[in-house]
């Protein structure tokens, strides 16, 4: 898909018209291969804080759609959402793409590469969905009829690298003064930093 093909898609004729909630869920959770060179066209012209809010909002929404109990992988989820919102903060100074690579990685993985196993309890019959089609299955259920019980153990392979990224940028928005001195910091899933 070439970035005329995804205007059309998000019904766009250019990037600053990419500002809604609605088209950040198309982009999303269109089960076309959208290749990373595309994302990196759309978003590199974009704000910071629009994507980044952009960013968050979806991530709060697919959030609310994590089972009860399902703490690893909504502590996954949290922790994917935080680093992309970080990484799309600082899209304007983003020269390597890192942004829309690892939106891309998100994307694959969330959509075609994460397995679920998906157990209709009514029938008794399973199947393996991606992460995205078993979180949809578990918010519809009660509008379908349908009963789905989840193992999510297989989805929880996907590795969060390690990113280096502002500390002043992080402790401006959390703090407003910028008074951390420390170049940069890791963001990853949790490890600490090697000395």
């Amino acid at each position: 898909m070439n970035l005329d093909e995804l205007h059309a898609l998000l019904d766009i004729k250019s990037p600053s018209e990419f500002v809604y909630f609605e088209q950040f869920a198309d982009l999303m959770e269109e089960p076309q291969d959208i290749p990373a060179e595309t994302l990196a066209e759309l978003t590199e012209e974009m704000d910071g804080g629009t994507l980044n809010d952009l960013v968050t909002g979806y991530f709060e929404e697919v959030l609310k759609y994590v089972p009860d109990g399902e703490d690893e992988l909504y502590t996954l989820l949290t922790n994917i959402g935080t680093t992309l919102g970080t990484l799309a903060s600082q899209i304007e100074s983003d020269t390597m793409g890192t942004f829309a690579e690892e939106l891309y990685r998100f994307r694959t993985w969330y959509l075609f590469e994460s397995r679920v196993l998906c157990t209709e309890l009514n029938e008794g019959t399973e199947n393996e969905l991606s992460l995205f089609a078993a979180l949809t299955n578990y918010r519809v259920q009660n509008i379908s009829g349908e009963e789905y019980e989840f193992d999510f153990i297989d989805a929880l392979d996907f590795p969060l690298e390690e990113y280096i990224v502002s500390m002043d940028s992080i402790m401006e928005d959390d703090y407003g003064d910028g008074s951390y001195e420390e170049d940069d910091c890791y963001c990853d899933k949790g490890d600490d930093r090697d000395d």
